[in-house]
């Protein structure tokens, strides 16, 4: 199942200070929480003047893709790839 969404989700994110880095850590998505297992790919873009984080990552099972705005500080899942579901 891959699904194309913009649905806004509450994110519990972990911040490293030696390595300036932010994580997402578990998502609420669909009333049901999802832990990072592995994050595969972090970059930037500005949207006009607005930067967003944008972040691939998985449980395990499930793929995302998460934008966090840093103007507002919302994160926004934006696909989703069920391998579980595709059998």
């Amino acid at each position: 199942m891959h699904l194309k969404l913009q649905e806004k989700v509450s994110v519990v994110s972990i911040f490293n200070h030696k390595s300036n880095k932010v994580t997402p850590y578990q998502i609420k998505w669909q009333n049901r929480n999802y832990t990072t297992k592995e994050v595969g790919l972090h970059h930037t873009i500005h949207i006009g003047k607005v930067l967003h984080h944008i972040y691939s990552i998985s449980d395990g099972n499930t793929f995302f893709r998460l934008n966090l705005n840093t103007e507002n500080l919302h994160w926004t899942l934006e696909e989703v790839w069920d391998e579980s579901s595709d059998q």
